[in-house]
């Protein structure tokens, strides 16, 4: 194998460094750097060579880091020889935290229609919690049907609800509209993390017939940011009061938490960016403009102010 496949794996592995300086960041650790420059590989040529190593290397930590590096070869080179040969190597690790650490890998990977995917179902009932949630994550991404109908299984016969959970986030990519009744029913489920995965499915999976039911967690559900935007995807401009409403609603107190999107916006600011298409001659949004920069200016949080200070002229 490629030297510098041999020195990084062994790179990912040292812990000669540890433990480090008081004061100094685990990101500056030998290990750390070395795991991180394995996430950004893009050469497809170490695929072969990484497959040989693995099929032959007894040491148990080599072999761990040599399928961390070849699931993020796949994964940045859709390589479907590593993602084949990946697959293949579940039912044949024994140790747990190395089977788990290679089925999270595989979750990331596109599975095409076709992939035999029953050493992850076969996973899916594996007695350690660890390895069969990792492997209801590793059927993410997947065309193949068999994916879609184990994580059904699940969801029908599991009442753990991080099994529910993992299996709501891996339909959300490898579903299809047949499992949208099994998520509308998991929204009445009484841990809002499951819930709120089977109402993020669902606006996944489904389309403008299920604006009434986003409507309708909008206003009663536990799991309303992500309501709006299914509210936001199907409606218009019919949708306009429901969502000056619920801006409404949200500064009717102080809020105790800033929950944001991953791109750093509230729930008020996607309302708002929605609702700027249709503020031209519509009184009841300008209302809400003099409310939200008027009498309730000092319940928004900095980033609502700012977005509403950038975007006052549409406003006006």
């Amino acid at each position: 194998m490629d030297q510098y496949l041999i020195e990084l794996i062994d790179r990912m592995n040292d812990t000669s460094d540890m433990p480090l300086p008081q004061g100094v960041s685990s990101s500056k650790s030998i290990s750390f750097i070395a795991l991180r420059e394995a996430e950004k590989i893009q050469d497809a040529r170490y695929v072969p060579q990484l497959i040989d190593f693995i099929n032959i290397e007894k040491d148990l930590k080599k072999r761990h880091r040599a399928y961390f590096t070849l699931a993020h070869i796949a994964k940045n080179t859709d390589n479907e020889t590593a993602m084949v040969f990946l697959i293949s190597r579940v039912d044949k690790e024994k140790d747990k935290y190395v089977l788990s650490a290679l089925l999270e890998g595989i979750a990331d990977l596109k599975k095409p229609a076709g992939t035999n995917l029953t050493p992850l179902i076969t996973a899916t009932k594996n007695k350690a919690w660890d390895v069969r949630q990792s492997a209801i994550k590793s059927l993410a991404h997947s065309a193949e049907k068999t994916a879609e109908t184990a994580l059904l299984e699940v969801i029908h016969t599991s009442k753990n609800e991080y099994d529910l959970i993992y299996a709501n986030m891996a339909l959300s990519s490898s579903g299809t509209p047949e499992s949208l009744p099994s998520l509308v029913k998991l929204l009445e489920h009484k841990r809002q993390d499951v819930s709120g995965t089977a109402l993020s499915a669902i606006l996944k999976l489904g389309d403008a017939s299920y604006l009434p039911l986003f409507l309708e967690q909008l206003e009663k559900g536990k799991n309303k940011f992500t309501a709006l935007y299914g509210v936001i995807k199907h409606g218009g401009e019919a949708v306009v009061p429901n969502l000056v409403h619920r801006v409404r609603q949200l500064v009717a107190k102080q809020r105790a938490i800033e929950a944001m999107n991953t791109a750093g916006q509230t729930e008020i600011m996607v309302a708002l960016e929605f609702l700027v298409q249709y503020a031209a001659g519509n009184q009841e949004i300008r209302k809400l403009y003099e409310l939200l920069t008027g009498k309730k200016s000092a319940l928004l949080w900095d980033r609502e102010k700012q977005w509403l200070q950038k975007f006052q002229q549409h406003f006006k």
